[in-house]
């Protein structure tokens, strides 16, 4: 089985036990940071057919856009929040499927762009992703991002969202993730090794 495949089977065993909507932490090396990333997309995209918002800390949308288009990924299912592309002096399209925030500390802009973006997708079933997590804590400090968090929570599951999180696995910021997790429903660790699915004993 190849790298891909193994990515793909552990987010659909992972995700599918979700049911309806939840909030999934989803923890990734980083050497196996950008797989996860695009299968979790790929997941709630193609598998579940979902609609949603994605907030894009690490890549700009114009990049995402067309990495997504060539893992045949459609961006018209989405609207992106990009939060890198102002920051650090990239040229902004005007596409009616991104907003633009131009400061990663306010993170009540982002609350704020978040809910516009969420409000504009009609669909019932709809999912919220954030990619980077733990990129947040090189602009804020980890109390503040945990209140953003928190209060986001709260918003997913007044929604009835499909909320996935993707943060880094690292040693420093074992207690970040400890806090992350206690407002998820669900955390995962996302790698690139065989799942193992517990057989049934006759």
């Amino acid at each position: 089985m190849g790298y891909g495949s193994i990515m793909k089977e552990k987010i659909a065993l992972e995700l599918s036990r979700m049911g309806k909507s939840g909030i999934t932490l989803a923890l990734a090396s980083s050497n196996d940071y950008n797989e996860a990333n695009l299968e979790l997309i790929r997941y709630l995209v193609n598998e579940k057919h979902e609609p949603g918002v994605y907030i894009t800390l690490n890549r700009p949308y114009s990049t995402m856009e067309e990495i997504l288009k060539e893992h045949e990924i459609d961006p018209r299912m989405i609207i992106f929040v990009d939060a890198i592309t102002i920051p650090s002096g990239g040229s902004v399209s005007n596409s009616p499927h991104c907003l633009y925030l131009s400061d990663l500390m306010n993170l009540t802009d982002m609350a704020f762009i978040i809910d516009e973006a969420i409000s504009a997708i009609p669909s019932e079933k709809k999912f919220l992703f954030i990619d980077a997590m733990s990129t947040l804590l090189l602009y804020n400090n980890s109390g503040n991002v945990a209140k953003f968090i928190h209060f986001l929570s709260g918003k997913i599951r007044r929604w009835k969202l499909d909320g996935v999180f993707l943060s880094l696995e690292t040693e420093s910021d074992k207690e970040f993730i400890s806090q992350l997790s206690l407002f998820c429903d669900k955390t995962i660790k996302l790698d690139s090794e065989k799942v193992n699915i517990p057989s049934i004993s006759s």
